[in-house]
Parts: C-alpha cells; sequence; structure tokens
C-alpha cells in the first residue's frame, strides 16, 4: 500500500458506507476538515476510472464533515449539485474539502472539492439539515 500523506489519520469509526468503501482518512488543518482516499479497483466503473457516484458520494461527506467541524453540528443533505471536472483514477490519493458558505438555524450552504495530484475532479454545492444539537447519530446493523 502506498504511503499516506502527512497529517492524515484513518477513520477507525466509520461505518456503514464509509466503512465499506474505505478506508477513508482524514486531517484537520486551520480549522478546516479534509478528507482523503485512495480508490481501488472496487470503485472503478467500467472504463476503469473511479466511479462517478462514490465520487459524489465521498465529496459530500467531505461537505457534511464541513458542516460539523465549522458549526459542531451534524448534518443531512437536502440538495447537491455537482460538476465533475475530470476522472479520478485507480491509485491516486484524492482529497475533499467543504466551505459552509452560508447558514441559518436549520439550513448550511456548502461548497465542496474533490481533486487529485494532477487536477480538480469535482466540484458542488449543497444545502444541508442541520439536525437538533441534542441528536446523537445511531447505527442499526
Amino acid at each position: 500500500m502506498s504511503s499516506i500523506p502527512p497529517g492524515f489519520r484513518e477513520l477507525t469509526e466509520a461505518t456503514g458506507f464509509a466503512a465499506a468503501n474505505g478506508p477513508w482518512f482524514e486531517k484537520i488543518e486551520n480549522g478546516r476538515t479534509v478528507r482523503a482516499f485512495r480508490p481501488g479497483p472496487q470503485h472503478a466503473n467500467p472504463l476503469g476510472i473511479v466511479h462517478g457516484g462514490m465520487l459524489a458520494a465521498f465529496l459530500d461527506s467531505a461537505m457534511g464533515a464541513a458542516v460539523r467541524q465549522a458549526l459542531g453540528r451534524h448534518a443531512v443533505t437536502l440538495r447537491l449539485s455537482l460538476d465533475y471536472l475530470g476522472p479520478g483514477r485507480i491509485g491516486d490519493w484524492l482529497q475533499a474539502e467543504g466551505e459552509v458558505v452560508g447558514h441559518d438555524e436549520h439550513v448550511a450552504q456548502v461548497r465542496g472539492r474533490l481533486y487529485g495530484p494532477r487536477h480538480d475532479v469535482l466540484t458542488g454545492l449543497g444545502a444541508f439539515a442541520l439536525l437538533s444539537r441534542q441528536r446523537v447519530p445511531t447505527v442499526r446493523s
């Protein structure tokens, strides 16, 4: 396995989709959350590049993590608009981050970017419903 860049830690607490499609990594840099993963053959489409749905789900996750970091609240996606800019390649270290660009008590607006070593792969804009501060995520088997 290729090395993991400095500052990233594996999200060993990942469950569900993230656990099945990982490992995923994360670092906090200048108060921002950066997520990353190295796609393997299981992430490929028939053309041998990373499946667009995988890229979308990964960026969505990073954008939600940005909400959690910036606002201290869990959130779920209400709307996600994406622009594919280039292919994600198997074996590349892909990073994604989001930036909260506005919010009220109920909804956060987030801009996201997923990029590889050569170019931007995907950008997105999303609206995220902010969950109650008392709500704790649960995983059911």
